[in-house]
This record gives structure tokens, sequence and C-alpha cells, in this order.
């Protein structure tokens, strides 16, 4: 599957509520979704904006038959521009964030 078919699926899984998160450490600064910080609209948006030069995939770190999907895009908000992170993989029928926050240098 492509970039478009990823993000498809992704987003159709937002809106019907099939969103997991997977466990990690520093979750209140590496995953917003979670903590409440980003609302599931946000994302949606965020993915919506997110362009085929501003994806990647790759195998799981541990389980390695997953491939993660990273997407990076960069939004205008006012004069500033927003750049995003956000890693997740598709386990049918959910959705499973690793993690969505902004992005710097030192944080991707």
């Amino acid at each position: 599957m492509g970039f478009k078919e990823i993000r498809r699926l992704a987003i159709q899984a937002i809106q019907e509520g099939r969103v997991q998160h997977e466990a990690r450490g520093g979750v209140d600064e590496k995953n917003l979704l979670l903590v409440g910080d980003v609302t599931i609209d946000q994302v949606v948006r965020l993915l919506s904006a997110c362009r085929g030069t501003q994806y990647s995939s790759s195998p799981h770190h541990t389980v390695h038959d997953i491939v993660v999907h990273v997407f990076k895009p960069e939004v205008n908000v006012g004069l500033k521009k927003e750049r995003w992170y956000i890693k997740l993989y598709i386990l049918e029928p959910d959705v499973w964030f690793i993690s969505v926050h902004q992005s710097t240098k030192a944080k991707c």
C-alpha cells in the first residue's frame, strides 16, 4: 500500500473511533493525542495536510512484520509554520499511535 491508501485507512479508523495507543515511556511529550493535548480532529487535519514527500515507513523496532508509518506534516498557523511528527501503524481494524507531537530536530 502506498501513502494515500495508508493515510485514508488511518483517517477512516480515527473517524470511526478505532484508535489504540502503544505503551511507551515519555508519553506526555511524545503522544499528545493520548494525554488529550491534541484532539482526534486535529490529527485528522494534520494527516490530511501531509504530502507524500512528508511520509516514510519502516518495520516496527520489535515486531518486524508490522509496518510503522511516519507522517511529518507542516502546517501554517498564522505567520508561523508548525512541523508535526505522527508515528502509527495499522492492525486491522485499529490504528495504533506511537507518537503525536510537534517536531523539532531533537525529537525526530
